[in-house]
């Protein structure tokens, strides 16, 4: 009987390990359902509600390098593609990864509420800090004061776009 017990507690120990393990290395699963629902609202909330805007997960491989997303846009039809980074290429922890994309698709959004205005080689840098400080205000009014700044990582640089495309960096160029 006592044998009995014990390979059963046995088994349940060992289940249990192997279990949680596979956890921890998995990133949070954030599916298209859960990106489209970000892009309605926060494309509401921006006024873009003439603009058919597609939103797609995308492997790095699809992106320019170091960056967490992009968007292409065209005025003529008023539509636009926003990619954002997979969570399986994301190098930061998994319980931030969530609200990094849907700051991603923020920051998008914004570019194409902007892409209304001239563009020219000297007006990106500004356009990425304004971008960047019109999405941390807004980010900070809908998540309230437990949410951090992201925009470190991006605040100064941008990488360069034609006059229908932008890009989120992730990291500053060397």
């Amino acid at each position: 009987m006592k044998l009995a017990v014990l390979m059963i507690l046995g088994i349940s120990v060992s289940l249990g390990d192997s279990a949680s393990t596979p956890e921890k290395a998995t990133p949070p699963v954030i599916t298209q359902a859960q990106v489209d629902v970000w892009t309605k609202s926060w494309q509401k909330r921006l006024d873009l509600g003439e603009w058919k805007i597609t939103t797609q997960i995308v492997r790095a491989t699809d992106l320019r390098p170091d960056t967490l997303g992009n968007l292409r846009w065209n005025s003529d039809n008023k539509s636009a593609v926003i990619k954002v980074l997979n969570p399986l290429d994301y190098d930061l922890p998994p319980a931030e990864i969530p609200v990094d994309i849907e700051y991603t698709v923020l920051h998008e959004l914004i570019h194409l509420q902007l892409s209304v205005l001239p563009h020219d080689g000297s007006s990106k840098m500004v356009e990425e800090k304004v971008v960047n400080r019109i999405g941390e205000a807004l980010f900070q009014l809908e998540k309230g004061p437990a949410y951090h700044s992201r925009t470190s990582l991006a605040k100064n640089y941008i990488k360069p776009r034609g006059n229908n495309e932008a890009s989120r960096s992730k990291s500053a160029p060397q």
